[in-house]
């Protein structure tokens, strides 16, 4: 068993590694979260100067460049933008130079932030968000290098390294002298017990700390009530090799007088082997021995962007929408539905022709049916696209049907999902009821 005083060393050490460790997340969190936010902050500010700058003149989208930051005018100063626009025009800084960068397509109102590695190595933090202006729909993309971000980690990084070195030395000196010191009460009874064990004394005298003050205590009682024992049995075991004396004696002078001298010889020799062997086992029996621790799903707008970015996607194919009943909010979850629905629309255009169809029926809850005019599924071959990660055909591009995250998402719901044939595309049909 490993000693007490290497316990509480690795305790002791486990706790400030633990500690430091908990204080760097903390820092880097807080950190990358202030100086991130930050960033974010300026490049949204940016995002909304280039927003006034762009207008549309007789049809055409213009951009006024008075207004805008001089960095944005120097070659890679590490503050860059682009701007698309619904009529196909595109708006890039002179920063960017030779470079490209890429501006996603978000719905109006959408925004996302991301680190990209543009040519030549350099990081920036892009901002994309999209935009509805003058009827017009356009999309930004504002970037600044990350560099000086990086630096002030890595400073961060270097300063909380040597802090905590300096500190966990520190704190290892004070307590490896507290260890020391809590501990001497234990090296002097352990002293005493030694003593105890050469007989020079009887119990441990030493001052200890209440928590292992009873253990002493106990110990004291149990050498007390040891010796106590010893003394009563060694009494004992003397009485009882007296008492053994009288009748011995008596039975070998009644031997004596056995007149077959062969039967008194053997008899007596009985007799005093029992009399050695009682008196061996009682001298046996008086050694004492040694020691002493959600959002709503408006269904005809989100549809609607939905395919928008899936028809960028896939591009060729016609996906028609069908929404009977109401355009108000449904209840379900709007990411869950996209989810459901984006997934099942990227199969059905990987397998249709060029027609795909979705249709929505919220007059008896929630009905979803997508079907395209693809080669279809036969039956027997169906139920294996709902197992995680199946295939219909290994050499198709991408990760194949894989349903199983829309059937988990159904299974949630306490829905139906159904695989059939489509009687009017001839492809692949799913029905979805919620």
């Amino acid at each position: 068993m490993k000693s007490l005083r290497s316990q509480l060393w690795r305790s002791a050490a486990t706790v400030m590694a633990l500690l430091a460790l908990s204080l760097w997340v903390i820092g880097q969190l807080i950190l990358d979260h202030t100086l991130t936010g930050l960033l974010e902050s300026r490049l949204q500010h940016d995002a909304e100067t280039l927003l006034a700058a762009v207008n549309w003149q007789n049809g055409s989208a213009r951009l006024d460049r008075a207004g805008l930051a001089g960095v944005y005018a120097q070659v890679r100063s590490g503050h860059y933008y682009v701007i698309e626009t619904d009529d196909g025009r595109r708006f890039r800084s002179r920063s960017l130079w030779d470079r490209e960068m890429p501006v996603r397509h978000l719905a109006a109102g959408d925004q996302i932030a991301e680190e990209v590695s543009l040519d030549g190595g350099e990081t920036v933090l892009l901002r994309h968000a999209g935009y509805r202006k003058q009827g017009h729909r356009l999309w930004i993309g504002v970037a600044e290098d990350i560099a000086p971000l990086k630096a002030a980690t890595r400073q961060f990084n270097l300063a909380f390294l040597l802090t905590t070195l300096a500190g966990f030395t520190l704190l290892s000196l004070l307590q490896g002298w507290r260890i020391r010191r809590a501990l001497r009460p234990l090296d002097a009874a352990r002293g005493e017990l030694d003593r105890i064990a050469a007989g020079e004394q009887e119990a441990i005298r030493t001052q200890t700390p209440p928590e292992i003050a009873p253990l002493i205590t106990a110990f004291n009682r149990l050498l007390a009530q040891h010796r106590e024992r010893i003394r009563r049995s060694r009494n004992a075991l003397g009485n009882l090799a007296h008492a053994l004396k009288t009748p011995l004696n008596l039975l070998r002078q009644e031997i004596e007088g056995v007149e077959d001298d062969t039967l008194s010889a053997s008899l007596g020799d009985q007799v005093e082997r029992l009399r050695q062997l009682t008196e061996r086992e009682l001298r046996r029996a008086r050694i004492a021995g040694p020691g002493g621790t959600a959002v709503p799903f408006t269904p005809r707008q989100d549809l609607q962007e939905l395919i928008e970015v899936v028809n960028r996607i896939h591009p060729g194919r016609r996906i028609a929408l069908d929404i009977r009943d109401t355009d108000a909010p449904v209840a379900v979850d709007r990411e869950d539905t996209l989810e459901l629905v984006g997934n099942l629309l990227d199969n059905a255009c990987k397998w249709a022709a060029g027609e795909v169809r979705l249709s929505l029926d919220l007059q008896r809850g929630f009905r979803l049916r997508i079907e395209d005019d693809g080669p279809g599924i036969p039956p027997e071959r169906r139920v294996r696209l709902l197992d995680r990660g199946q295939r219909l055909d290994e050499e198709a591009p991408g990760h194949g049907l894989g349903l199983s995250i829309v059937q988990d998402i159904v299974r949630s719901y306490g829905g139906e999902l159904r695989l059939e044939e489509s009687e009017a595309l001839g492809g692949l049909r799913v029905d979805i009821r919620l």
